[in-house]
């Protein structure tokens, strides 16, 4: 991810929490099961299964249900296989749901936050400035403006995640503010070891995110990745990650880069 600036990288981590802010949790029901299930293939890096259960579970799911993992399953192959048609098809399918959104009358919110937070780690990657900058200043109004009553138990506690790691971003872009940084990592410790594998795949993630590039202290991070690297065997970047714990622990003198490129070009 090109953001080479510790509030520029602070930024780029927090908001892709975005895209998983407010969608449907796992729960009980089949509608539930398909999405975990499809989560699961994502983060687990096998696209084709995931494109197949997508593919079959679309009349099951609610059209923003289908829309984030549509997006987030061609934002991981883009990631993983760092070629410039699967970014194309990635760009392309974000460009699709956004006409879609300007020509509703009426548009929804939560789909708005979606399509931005995609937009804002598309440029991220491309290292546009201007565009990042200006997706930030249209997620914060539309959060500012967010109705959670809407939102079910579930999601509001997801919802609570971001909120917390957003308090992080701000922690450093406010004179490194400890209060908010403290609330914001006691929210995200608090969901490692959730029943609930959506809450701990998230915190986990950026955890071991903020540690290990942020706070260049993998020694922190080490545990977190191996609590994905355990859920997510095949995920080559979560393994990445815990690879650069465990080379440090064993050079200790060596620093941590946050442009390291990651296999498959992902962070």
């Amino acid at each position: 991810m090109i953001c080479k600036s510790t509030p520029g990288r602070i930024v780029c981590i927090f908001m892709i929490l975005l895209s998983f802010s407010t969608r449907a949790l796992p729960g009980t029901n089949d509608k539930n099961k398909d999405f975990e299930k499809i989560f699961n293939l994502i983060y687990n890096q096998e696209f084709d299964q995931a494109n197949i259960q997508l593919i079959q579970s679309r009349n099951k799911l609610d059209k923003w249900e289908y829309q984030v993992l549509d997006l987030d399953l061609l934002w991981w192959e883009a990631l993983s296989g760092d070629s410039r048609e699967d970014y194309e098809r990635f760009e392309s399918a974000l460009k699709i749901y956004s006409s879609d959104l300007k020509q509703s009358r009426s548009p929804d919110n939560l789909e708005e936050l979606i399509n931005l937070s995609y937009s804002f780690r598309l440029a991220a990657l491309k290292g546009n400035l201007f565009t990042m900058m200006l997706d930030f200043v249209r997620i914060n109004h539309i959060i500012q403006k967010f109705e959670t009553d809407r939102l079910t138990t579930e999601q509001k506690q997801v919802f609570k995640i971001y909120m917390g790691l957003f308090n992080i971003g701000k922690s450093k872009l406010l004179f490194n503010n400890s209060k908010l940084r403290e609330e914001g990592i006691e929210i995200l410790e608090s969901n490692i070891n959730s029943a609930n594998p959506v809450y701990q795949t998230l915190s986990c993630y950026f955890l071991s995110k903020i540690y290990l590039e942020l706070d260049k202290t993998p020694s922190k991070a080490r545990i977190y990745c191996e609590q994905l690297c355990n859920a997510y065997p095949t995920n080559k970047i979560f393994i990445y990650n815990l690879e650069l714990c465990n080379n440090h622990r064993s050079h200790p003198g060596v620093e941590i880069i946050n442009n390291t490129k990651t296999p498959g070009g992902g962070k």
